[in-house]
């Protein structure tokens, strides 16, 4: 019996593994989308996050989670296909440890039969996995964070459990406290809200060990709680940026926020249980909080479930007492008394919905699964439960169909929350991104006309400016780009843009302006985003035309410690070196390009020009020779071969056949002079 049951379990877990693989198999490839941005395109990619997250000591804000977004980075760079797949597979061993935690609940605390047991852990465990209000959880990449504090936390709570079971020998009992401990410092350093952990872990034991299968109170006390608090202890005094931000907390308390938080944890419960209208960006205008009748009536008949079940069964009520307290105190960081830009996310609800779900799913096998049961009840509840699967997983995959386009999800977010202006401001971004400027425009000037904040307006003319940017009206760009300024100066995005305007128009003093402007407020306005790597390498390009070149060489090297293996980078690098006569250095700079097609041209021409100044007339040929293969159209390069080969008494016919190539290509009046007094001085 024991292994019919042993090998039913492995049955179910790889059944599971296979629904959820399966269900999200349809956003492997989904884009990165909102934080994904800052977190992986900018902090990751360019390397600003690599050294200080290297090694596991010092531990440091969410070391964890931006470990494993480092590790996918090493392996598959920007394809999302490595991130997407980490969140999946976390996601099936969250839900696995949610099994293991229902089961020994079930069976050690509530005292049922293991058939019993097995049936409502595998209903909580379905329930939890295939919910869609997990799909955020599962399919946003900087969700992560949530997803993985997660599982650590629900596998520091599954280790205590089965470290505390009375039949137990003293060292596997402390290895699986010691393994308890160890998850719950992983779960801080995926996620700072895990510090609710000895609360969720106190209210455990409170509600449920209290019978013959626990160990005494004393054991636990002394070789756990014990270590417990020194770990929560090191936790907040030893990783600086958590205890600042607990001070930060502790300044934040809003109890007038926190009654309005009454109402919306209400409505994320309501989305746990019938998770229909869903959205990845809530609102909630002041209309919703203007009424309170739906949330009273909601609070006494909820009341009245738990007097009912109090006097029916009060160990009923312990049960109910855990679900409901487990869903408020791992919602307390997210929801509570400290104000939040977010009044609601879904991924906060990823941990919280285990409490709501657990008890559902002993609702359910009490009144249509349980021994007790006609036959007939069994079999109309089974099919009710099989059917109310099926309604889940079609809505989950609803749900995950919008994930594969961030259009496709921000529209759905604009079309549930028409009054939220940061949906707008995404849905215009991504547009942008698709060259999508109809739609984008519209959306924009909705923006700058709104009562948006000055953020959001300033950004919207930042892409107003970069969509005329894009179709070659220059003036009105900068128009743009300088409304932008006036709704907020210290937005360095429009800076940026209209840097890099004036230096395609010439205008360089004032581009080098605009450019110093814009990294003096991405180094010191804390607004989300750090110096973009391509701010550097423009400025830098720019710098070398107004011959700066020890302002430029410290900004391409800024460059280049984000972007190492940049071809581009190294050959402005090598430009420099070129210009200021050390031309060894510029060579191996040359050398270090790789394969950019649009640049090897350029190298064989600019390494000629080197190869030219050292005398070396055999080289610069043969490199000039090479240009010109790359790059039949390369100006330069036919100009400098037909004029070294004047210089070299070489072959006049093919100097003067390279030179009136040249002289074809040219469009600008200065080097067509040049060309043709060149040309007169063959013989």
């Amino acid at each position: 019996m024991k292994t019919d049951l042993n090998r039913r379990g492995v049955v179910f877990f790889a059944l599971l593994a296979v629904i959820i693989s399966l269900l999200y198999s349809s956003t492997v490839h989904a884009p990165f989308n909102f934080d994904d941005e800052v977190v992986i395109k900018f902090e990751v990619a360019q390397k600003a996050t690599g050294d200080l997250y290297s090694n596991l000591y010092p531990p440091r804000y969410r070391h964890l989670f931006y470990s494993s977004l480092i590790f996918n980075y090493s392996k598959g760079k920007l394809n999302p296909f490595g991130y997407h797949l980490v969140n999946i597979t976390l996601h099936i061993f969250t839900s696995i440890v949610i099994f293991f935690i229902a089961f020994f609940t079930a069976q050690k605390s509530l005292s049922l039969e293991k058939k019993e047991a097995l049936s409502i852990a595998s209903i909580t465990t379905l329930l939890f996995s295939i919910n869609p209000i997990q799909s955020e959880t599962v399919n946003y990449i900087s969700a992560r964070a949530t997803g993985m504090s997660s599982f650590f936390y629900l596998a520091a709570l599954l280790s205590f459990i089965l470290g505390s079971f009375r039949k137990q020998k003293p060292t596997p009992r402390f290895l699986l406290y010691l393994l308890s401990l160890v998850c719950f410092l992983a779960s801080i350093l995926c996620k700072e809200t895990a510090l609710t952990f000895p609360a969720a872990l106190l209210l455990y034991d409170v509600c449920f060990m209290r019978n013959e299968y626990w160990t005494s109170l004393k054991n636990r006390l002394l070789f756990f709680y014990l270590p417990l608090f020194l770990c929560a202890t090191i936790s907040v005094f030893k990783v600086l940026s958590m205890k600042s931000m607990i001070v930060d907390w502790w300044q934040r308390i809003d109890f007038e926020y926190g009654f309005k938080q009454i109402q919306i944890i209400g409505h994320g419960a309501r989305l746990i249980l019938l998770p229909v209208g869903l959205t990845f960006d809530y609102d909630f205008p002041n209309t919703f909080f203007a009424t309170n009748t739906l949330p009273i009536a909601t609070f006494l008949f909820a009341l009245g479930v738990i007097l009912t079940i109090a006097l029916y069964s009060p160990k009923r009520l312990i049960l109910v007492s855990f679900c409901f307290f487990w869903f408020l105190i791992t919602l307390a960081t997210t929801n509570s008394i400290l104000p939040r830009t977010d009044l609601l996310s879904e991924r906060n609800l990823y941990l919280p919905s285990f409490g709501i779900l657990f008890l559902l799913a002993i609702t359910i096998h009490r009144l249509v699964l349980a021994n007790h049961n006609q036959l007939v009840v069994k079999k109309i509840g089974a099919y009710c439960l099989i059917i109310f699967f099926i309604f889940q997983i079609m809505l989950l995959h609803k749900r995950n169909l919008l994930y594969r386009s961030n259009i496709l999800l921000w529209e759905d977010t604009l079309q549930k929350s028409p009054g939220k202006l940061r949906a707008l401001h995404n849905l215009s971004h991504f547009y942008i991104a698709e060259k999508n400027y109809a739609k984008a425009f519209t959306i924009l000037q909705a923006l700058t006309k709104s009562k948006a904040s000055p953020h959001y307006i300033s950004y919207a003319h930042s892409n107003l400016g970069s969509i005329y940017l894009q179709l070659g009206d220059y003036l009105k760009a900068e128009k743009e780009f300088k409304s932008g300024i006036r709704a907020k100066s210290s937005q360095p995005t429009n800076h940026f843009n209209l840097g890099t305007l004036l230096a395609s128009q010439g205008r360089n003093l004032a581009a080098k302006e605009s450019y110093e402007k814009a990294e003096g407020l991405y180094k010191n306005y804390r607004w989300g985003y750090q110096v973009p790597a391509e701010l550097y390498i423009n400025k830098a390009r720019l710098l070398l035309k107004l011959k700066l070149y020890k302002e430029a060489e410290v900004s391409i090297n800024n460059y280049l410690k984000r972007v190492p293996e940049s071809g581009p980078g190294h050959f402005v690098l090598a430009s420099i070196f070129s210009a200021i006569g050390k031309q060894d250095k510029a060579l191996r700079e040359y050398s270090l390009i790789g394969n950019t097609p649009k640049l090897k041209g350029e190298v064989h021409n600019n390494r000629a020009l080197i190869f030219i100044k050292k005398k070396d007339f055999n080289l610069a040929l043969e490199e000039l020779h090479q240009a010109i293969t790359i790059s039949p159209n390369l100006i330069d390069a036919h100009y400098n071969l037909g004029n070294l080969l004047i210089q070299t008494n070489g072959d006049p016919i093919e100097a003067s056949r390279h030179l009136e190539k040249a002289l074809k290509l040219s469009t600008s009046q200065e080097v067509t002079s040049r060309i043709k007094h060149t040309l007169n001085s063959l013989p």
